[in-house]
């Protein structure tokens, strides 16, 4: 594996210090350390002058490290990922090349959802070192942070950047300066071994063994077709995978679809859909909702899905559902037992739900209540109940491809390509469908033409 050391002069008041290395960085006082500089060094409080905050752009983090992870081809003929490390000291510069690796492997590797277009890609990986070992959280990012990645509270959801600036310089440099390395998407690595995201200009993810993987895809999705959701309960819904009931007979993707001659919105409703994000330590967790089934059972079976975090084994949680025991084993896999980082749930209700009323409780058991917590708390973070209508009105054959409804957050309704088999819609999905994969594969071929100066 190539190494390439890079470094860089840092702004410090009118004078340029160039460091190397083997330095470390100032404490948080530093100026380059902030996305507005406030102070002109370490030691010294004197304050910059208005025109300077207005005209300071940030440079690069200095002691940069370039690690190449998978080379396709020229920088300039492939389009470049780049991680970037947050959170990782100075003694912690190989567990960052170990995470960014384990994660490249995932992507691009024969069985990664990226593989049929490994290549077109090139991946890197950058060190820069942080003065304190993982993330902040409550809003706050941790003092000397490379970019300043936070929670805005101490649940597993998303993962936030204070020091964008300081970011894009980094992605600008190897993007329009540097030799060597390249970064047309930066992904933001953060050193935190559990759940957490964020898409957009910058792709944020976390070192999570588990949900690491399953983000990086997702987000990526987000950040290199472009595409918004397919998952209920959303707001952003656009690009290939997203089209309107009105459009049923010309979709965007009709050229995939497996019955191009019989096109119908698949027939499912979503009675309950919801993000409690409750502690479950505090009380339990009970909802009521209406079933869209009647008594002529229009809507024979259902599907409950749920997510978790805080709740290492199946034998510290219950779910039933109208005073019934629902198995949640298939949610506590193996490779999943005994951790408290956030999972996800699908239980089958083969029999569906009954006509009217029906109640979901979520309860610690005892061996539940007695456990420790982890970060964030035993949370029931999301519950929603899909119902598929009988006679043939629904195909859930795998593979196929037509017009299934997706119900947003504000009860509107858009269509998406498939069922269940696309990791834009279930993020423990390990495969994108066929027509985010092309529209993937597209967009990563016209990003390359446009750097090659065609239109």
């Amino acid at each position: 594996m190539r190494l390439l050391t890079l470094a860089f002069p840092i702004l410090l008041g009118s004078s340029h210090v160039l460091s190397t290395p083997t330095q470390r960085p100032f404490a948080a006082t530093a100026a380059y350390e902030q996305d507005r500089p406030h102070l002109i060094g370490p030691n010294d409080s004197r304050k910059l002058d208005d025109e300077a905050i207005i005209d300071w752009v940030p440079a690069p983090p200095q002691g940069m490290k370039l690690y190449p992870l998978h080379i396709s081809g020229k920088e300039d003929e492939r389009v470049n990922l780049m991680f970037f490390a947050d959170g990782y000291t100075f003694d912690e510069e190989a567990k960052f090349v170990h995470d960014a690796t384990k994660l490249k492997d995932d992507i691009v590797s024969p069985k990664g959802a990226m593989f049929h277009v490994a290549h077109l890609l090139n991946i890197w990986a950058t060190f820069v070192p942080s003065n304190i070992s993982g993330i902040g959280t409550q809003s706050t990012s941790l003092p000397g942070a490379a970019f300043g990645l936070y929670r805005p509270g101490a649940e597993l959801r998303g993962v936030y950047v204070e020091r964008k600036r300081k970011a894009r310089a980094a992605c600008t440099y190897f993007r329009e300066e540097s030799d060597e390395g390249g970064c047309d998407q930066p992904i933001l690595l953060g050193n935190d071994p559990l759940y957490g995201g964020l898409g957009g200009e910058f792709t944020v993810i976390t070192a999570s063994k588990l949900n690491g993987p399953l983000v990086l895809r997702h987000e990526l999705g987000h950040s290199l077709i472009p595409v918004g959701e397919e998952y209920e309960g959303g707001f952003a819904y656009f690009g290939a995978n997203s089209d309107t009931i009105d459009r049923v007979n010309d979709l965007k993707w009709k050229d995939f679809l497996t019955n191009s001659d019989e096109v119908r919105v698949e027939d499912a409703k979503v009675p309950l859909q919801f993000y409690p994000w409750h502690d479950l330590d505090n009380s339990s967790y009970v909802i009521s909702f209406n079933s869209t089934n009647t008594s002529k059972g229009q809507y024979p079976t259902a599907l409950l899905r749920a997510s978790l975090s805080s709740i290492p084994f199946a034998s510290h949680i219950s779910i039933t559902l109208n005073g019934n025991s629902l198995d949640l084993s298939d949610g506590f896999p193996s490779a999943w037992k005994g951790s408290k980082d956030r999972r996800w749930l699908e239980v089958p209700l083969e029999r569906g739900l009954s006509e009217g009323e029906s109640t979901v409780k979520v309860e610690l058991t005892k061996k539940g209540r007695k456990e420790v917590a982890g970060q964030g708390g035993k949370m029931i973070t999301s519950l929603e109940i899909v119902e598929y209508g009988g006679e043939g009105r629904f195909n859930q054959t795998e593979g196929f491809v037509g017009a299934f409804p997706t119900y947003a957050m504000d009860g509107s309704v858009t269509l998406r390509p498939t069922n269940e088999a696309c990791l834009m819609r279930k993020v423990n999905h390990p495969t994108f469908c066929p027509v985010c994969a092309h529209a993937l594969k597209t967009s990563l071929e016209g990003r390359i033409v446009k750097k090659r100066g065609g239109l």
